[in-house]
C-alpha cells in the first residue's frame, strides 16, 4: 500500500495529459505482462560479458521466462523511437538473452506514450541477435585497438556531441559530425584529447 500511495502522489504532481500518457505505459505493460507468468527485472545493471570492453549498462524492464524474452524501454521524449533495429535494446536484448535461453529471439518494446504513435514493438530473432553480437564485437575490439574512426548518421540524433542535437548538447562536438555538416573540421581535437 505504501508504494501505491508513493506513486499516486508523485503522478499527482503531473499535468493532466502527462497522466494519461503515464497510465497508458503502464497500461500497455500491464496487458503484456498478463500474457506469460513472467519473471520480472527492474531498472537492472548488469556488466555486458561478452564484449571484450565489458560496459555496464541500466536496462528498465526486463519480462522473461525460459523460452521468451522481452526487453522494454521507456522513452518520455516527442520524438518517435522506432523498436525495430533500435541498437540501444538489441544491446539490452543480447546482455538478458541468457535469462531465456529457449527463446527463438527477443521481443523489443519501445513505450513512448508522449510522441505520436509512441509505442511499438518487434521481434528480432536469434540469427539478428547473432548478427548483432558480431558486428558489436568487431567494433569493440576496434576501439579497444584504439580505432576511434566515427562515421555520423541518422544515429547521432540525440548525441550531445552533435551540434544539432535534439537533446541537450554538450563540447567539444564532435569534428566528424562537424565535417558532415559541412563546417569543415573546425573543433580543436587537441582539446578533445585533452578531456
Amino acid at each position: 500500500a505504501h508504494i501505491i500511495h508513493a506513486i499516486l502522489e508523485s503522478a499527482g504532481q503531473l499535468t493532466p495529459r502527462d497522466m494519461e500518457h503515464l497510465a497508458e505505459a503502464m497500461m500497455y505493460v500491464a496487458q503484456l505482462r498478463r500474457t506469460r507468468r513472467f519473471k520480472i527485472l527492474l531498472e537492472e545493471v548488469i556488466i555486458a560479458e561478452w564484449l571484450p570492453s565489458k560496459p555496464k549498462t541500466t536496462v528498465d524492464v526486463v519480462l522473461y521466462t525460459r523460452d521468451e524474452l522481452h526487453i522494454i524501454d521507456y522513452k518520455a521524449g516527442k520524438i518517435p523511437v522506432e523498436a525495430e533495429e533500435n541498437i540501444q535494446s538489441l544491446f539490452y536484448a543480447r546482455c538478458f538473452a541468457h535469462l531465456a535461453p529457449k527463446a527463438p529471439g527477443a521481443w523489443i518494446h519501445i513505450v513512448q506514450p508522449w510522441a505520436p504513435e509512441g509505442i511499438s514493438k518487434w521481434f528480432a530473432s536469434a540469427d539478428r541477435l547473432l548478427e548483432f553480437t558480431e558486428a558489436a564485437i568487431e567494433t569493440d575490439e576496434k576501439i579497444l585497438a584504439g580505432d576511434t574512426t566515427l562515421n555520423p548518421s541518422d544515429k547521432c540524433t540525440f548525441c550531445p556531441a552533435n551540434p544539432h542535437s535534439r537533446s541537450d548538447k554538450g563540447r567539444p562536438f564532435c569534428p566528424a559530425m562537424m565535417t558532415f555538416l559541412g563546417y569543415g573540421n573546425t573543433v580543436d581535437e587537441d582539446a578533445i584529447l585533452a578531456l
